[in-house]
């Protein structure tokens, strides 16, 4: 989903993110059973296609290592070697595109700036709530009572982000 998001939010291109194995063999797929598909349903399939192809292997291989394994209690899943895990080929593509995604999208510019600024917001949002409890919301002022630091962290997590940046400004 972060690969559609970094679409349509144009931190990356379609041309960029057909570079990695993975998009581009779904996009390839895609193109040839629907040929004349516009480019936000062309992206949607691939994208859905890419989540299939992941849950399946993931799905398949964890099986599979599991029936190999057998084991038979918590104490020998815990001893033993990972049983849930994606097949070697699809590990592989899975490493290419988060490294893709982590050097074109997460470390993007404009969003390291949102993060900046989320983060601002968040420990403004604790600091004012911790020096006045009595902004909180009645059920969680009673919180405060007991913990204060567990109840605002507990209210702030709640926020959505645009709650959040409201609360901000008010």
């Amino acid at each position: 989903h972060d690969i559609d998001d970094g679409l349509r939010s144009g931190l990356i291109t379609l041309k960029q993110i057909s570079e990695t194995d993975v998009f581009a063999r779904h996009l390839s797929y895609v193109r040839k059973e629907f040929p004349d598909l516009q480019e936000r349903r062309l992206i949607h399939e691939t994208v859905r296609r890419m989540i299939n192809t992941l849950v399946t292997d993931l799905t398949d291989e964890s099986s599979r290592r599991i029936l190999a394994y057998r084991p038979v209690d918590l104490e020998a899943v815990r001893a033993g070697p990972a049983l849930i895990s994606f097949s070697d080929g699809i590990k592989g593509e899975q490493r290419e595109l988060q490294g893709f995604l982590r050097r074109n999208l997460y470390k993007h510019f404009r969003v390291q700036r949102m993060a900046n600024k989320a983060k601002r917001i968040v420990r403004e949002l604790f600091s004012a709530f911790l020096d006045d409890p009595q902004l909180l919301p009645p059920e969680f002022q009673a919180r405060a009572g007991d913990d204060a630091p567990r109840a605002i962290a507990d209210y702030v997590a709640g926020m959505t982000d645009r709650y959040a940046i409201k609360e901000y400004r008010r």
